[in-house]
């Protein structure tokens, strides 16, 4: 179950549960909370002046994205990314995107609708890069490759690309952490495949789409 499953309707702002699971999430897909970390539901707890059963919750779905692994009674350890898990993501990634591409080339009359969206996720990750914030840099990239995914209009795709959501925000809050001169390029990569999206272009998208993931992510192997 997602954290917004458990807000009660008509109720205003984030649950103790989206609260909880929140607060952890930005931790480590920041890198405030480094890998191998060991975290309790009482910490969180007290942190956030919640009582443990919100942040058991919160736990349980940060385990199902992938960024904890849970130890009973002792407490969660967050995960760690190895070059395999990253290559294995992003290859996932492509895969998805790509056959989004393809389906919204068949439907042109939702080309510039999608275009208007995706410029704004690339104006919200210059803003968020030109203020250092990179948590919210890594969001916006994210939100502007799932932005396409979604024209799938499959629900099974949609959840699994809801399920790896976090763990790729993090793969790329870690490239802006460790290559913040390739920002600039990254998001002028987004722009062209914008470009390539608009102009139903999919093989140069698809071609971009390889170039700007396995450089951008330094992957070894041809996704």
């Amino acid at each position: 179950m997602s954290p917004s499953s458990s807000r009660t309707p008509g109720t205003a702002g984030p649950s103790a549960v989206e609260r909880a699971y929140a607060h952890v999430a930005d931790a480590i897909i920041s890198g405030s909370l480094a890998a191998s970390a060991l975290i309790t539901e009482g910490d969180v707890a007290e942190t956030l002046g919640l009582s443990r059963t919100p942040v058991r919750e919160a736990f349980l779905s940060l385990e199902s994205a992938g960024l904890l692994r849970l130890f009973p009674k002792k407490g969660a350890v967050v995960t760690a990314v190895d070059d395999t898990e990253t290559a294995e993501l992003l290859q996932v990634r492509a895969l998805l995107e790509t056959k989004a591409v393809q389906v919204l080339a068949e439907r042109p009359q939702r080309v510039e609708a999608v275009d208007a969206e995706l410029r704004v996720l690339i104006q919200a990750q210059a803003d968020a890069a030109a203020t250092g914030d990179l948590l919210a840099y890594a969001r916006a990239d994210h939100r502007f490759h799932s932005r396409i995914v979604d024209e799938t209009g499959n629900s099974v795709i949609d959840g699994i690309y809801a399920r790896l959501g976090p763990r790729l925000e993090r793969l790329v809050h870690r490239v802006a952490v460790r290559d913040p001169d390739n920002i600039g390029r990254l998001i002028r990569e987004h722009r062209e495949l914008a470009d390539h999206l608009r102009a139903g272009d999919t093989d140069a998208y698809a071609s971009l789409l390889r170039q700007h993931l396995e450089s951008g992510h330094r992957v070894t192997r041809p996704l």
